[in-house]
């Protein structure tokens, strides 16, 4: 059973695999793109009155294609998972950064008042700030490539493998059911209303995803020695929470998440650099 689970893991996180998703979703963002803005002809020459948030102006029409956009991104933080804990996090910000510039379009203002008052901004300064903490972060992060061949970590490069694909599976399960749902809560409720699809899939995935990264670092006490990479990755697993958390808060309440969940990501980074002697790489597949 657990080589039949590994098998499979490997064959939906192989370059191939990932280079087929990625082709597609692009595919899938265009087609997307191009009939919500064929439904938002349709609401304007019709006068249908459809929801404003997804139909009162054409640039909104762009939050359809970064939702398909985000799913790639989330399949690329699982792919990362079994080689690079780091890397993992950084794809967490990424895709944070993501659904705030998302949000910007949904929730774009053409009104005359000032920037910080529009619903936008908040989510225009959450891009931006993530944007600049990922730019200090991989410039701090080891450019080494993960050494998976190494006999004395195999088992847990197996077990990180059969949960990255055991978060694949949960992906696709979790992505169809949200999309149930948000759509028939579309559907159903008053003109004017809206649901952010947040509150259906991202909040389920990252607590998901907590729970992973928690039994990864439990595992991983086993094959670390070196205080400053525990340190490290228990920072990381903090900042995940802290990133879920920023889901389901007001704009200005999550931008502060959002931004100690980066600054701690950096921080625990130059700890991890700083406890670590130069000539000394131990466990270097666990970055």
């Amino acid at each position: 059973m657990k080589r039949i689970i590994l098998n499979f893991s490997e064959a939906v996180l192989s370059k191939t695999t990932r280079q087929r998703i990625e082709h597609g979703l692009v595919g899938f963002a265009l087609g997307l793109f191009l009939i919500h803005l064929g439904l938002f002809g349709l609401n304007l020459l019709f006068e249908l009155n459809w929801p404003e948030p997804y139909f009162g102006h054409p640039l909104q029409t762009l939050y359809t294609p970064f939702s398909a956009i985000l799913v790639a991104e989330v399949y690329l933080l699982i792919h990362y998972l079994p080689t690079s804990f780091a890397r993992s996090m950084g794809k967490q910000m990424e895709i944070i950064a993501l659904i705030e510039i998302r949000s910007v379009f949904k929730d774009v203002d053409f009104t005359q008042t000032w920037p910080w008052d529009a619903a936008f901004f908040p989510h225009l300064l959450g891009a931006i700030g993530l944007g600049a903490i990922l730019v200090l972060f991989y410039r701090i992060l080891p450019r080494r490539i993960a050494r998976i061949e190494e006999v004395e970590l195999g088992r847990f490069v197996a077990v990180k493998k059969v949960l990255a694909g055991m978060l694949f599976a949960y992906l696709v399960g979790l992505s169809g059911w949200s999309l149930w749902n948000w759509a028939s809560e579309l559907i159903h409720l008053p003109l004017g209303q809206t649901h952010d699809p947040n509150v259906f899939f991202y909040n389920e995935f990252f607590t998901a995803l907590i729970l992973v990264d928690v039994l990864l670092l439990v595992i991983s006490f086993r094959y670390l020695s070196d205080f400053g990479l525990v340190m490290r990755n228990c920072g990381f697993v903090i900042g995940t929470i802290l990133l879920r958390r920023a889901l389901g808060l007001e704009a200005w309440h999550a931008l502060a998440y959002e931004w100690t969940a980066g600054i701690l990501a950096i921080l625990v980074l130059l700890l991890h650099r700083g406890l670590t002697r130069e000539d000394s790489e131990p466990n270097a597949q666990l970055t």
